[in-house]
């Protein structure tokens, strides 16, 4: 499912039986060859997405990676920090998304 920034649903995909993976499920639909022709778009993902943001670094934003616990405060407190922002811009999607399992 798509989200625009006001929480509008423009698309939302199929609907499959069974699980699949996210990235999976979005190679089947060709999302990813969606971003390849449309270089111009630009994405906010889930952590489930971290490899579409390696491959689209230009178009694809995802969560930062969680610091190892050996890692000092400092870094410890940006991660977090840097997953806040994340969260609170993608708070409109996930709204859009608990309005359709409700």
């Amino acid at each position: 499912m798509f989200s625009d920034g006001q929480g509008r649903m423009p698309l939302s995909g199929v609907v499959r039986p069974g699980r699949m993976h996210d990235q999976t499920t979005l190679r089947t639909e060709g999302i990813a060859e969606q971003l390849r022709l449309h270089p111009s778009v630009k994405s906010q993902v889930d952590a489930g997405y971290a490899g579409l943001a390696k491959e689209f670094p230009r178009q694809v934003t995802s969560p930062p990676k969680k610091p190892k616990n050996e890692a000092c405060d400092g870094d410890k407190r940006a991660w977090h920090e840097a997953r806040r922002q994340q969260s609170s811009a993608r708070l409109c999607v996930e709204h859009t998304n608990a309005e359709l399992r409700q």
